[in-house]
Order: structure tokens, then sequence, then C-alpha cells
């Protein structure tokens, strides 16, 4: 089944963006600390392999073990990482952007991310509640 995911979150971070502005730059760095990220695999200058650990649950036996490979480019100056999708790479077409912004308290970084996975094996009677699931 293929899946379709949106998801956007920010957080306070109670430092400056003079501060963690420079994270953005060492984006493979960063990139290894998403949640799941089992392996990173340099394709090339400024593009990444994305091997995943499983998501799913247990209880409904669904387990998907997500791949992507995505070029990155970082606009330090503007506080911006954004990734764009490589073509034949994984089972899965991810996109997204983080973005660093001055706030009260030090910044805050919003993070969204947009794609579609393939291939997830989703047993029949629980598809209507897949995709939020996944998310």
């Amino acid at each position: 089944m293929k899946v379709d995911i949106g998801i956007a979150r920010s957080v306070e971070i109670a430092a400056g963006v003079e501060r963690v502005q420079p994270l953005l730059r060492d984006y493979a760095r960063l990139i290894g600390r998403f949640p799941k990220l089992r392996r990173l695999t340099p394709l090339r200058r400024d593009a990444y392999l994305s091997e995943m650990a499983p998501i799913g649950s247990r209880t409904v036996r669904i387990a998907h073990e997500l791949s992507y490979a995505a070029a990155y480019t970082v606009d330090a100056d503007a506080g911006v990482l954004e990734w764009k999708p490589l073509p034949d790479y994984g089972n899965a077409v991810i996109e997204g952007r983080m973005h660093l912004q001055p706030s009260a308290g030090g910044c805050r970084l919003s993070f969204d991310v947009r794609g579609e996975l393939h291939d997830v094996p989703i047993p029949l009677v629980y598809r209507l509640v897949a995709p939020p699931f996944i998310q």
C-alpha cells in the first residue's frame, strides 16, 4: 500500500539562532540525530541514503523498513535546510525543510516533511487508519 505523509512540528530551543545555525552546515551530523535513523550513507556530495529502523506496530503486525535518498541544500544565513528526493533509491520519496527563526526564549526550529511511502505491508482491515498511525 502507498501511504502519503505530512508532518509539521516545531520546538523552542533555549539558544540563539547564531549558536544553533552552524548545525545546519553540518547537516550530515544533524540528520544522524533523526529518530529511528539506522544508517546514513553518502551517495555523492550533499546527497544521502537514509535507512530507517522498522516503523509500525507489533500489536497489528505491521513492520516497514523505510529507505529514501535526498539531496540537501543549506541557506545558513536564512536558517534553512531543505532536502529534495532523489529518484531510484529506496521505497519512499521524502522531501522537507528545517527552518530556524529567532524567538523570545532563543530560537524556534520548525520541521516540515512530506512524502510517499511505497509497498507498506498493511492488512486490509487497517488500511483506513494506517496513514495517521504511521505518521
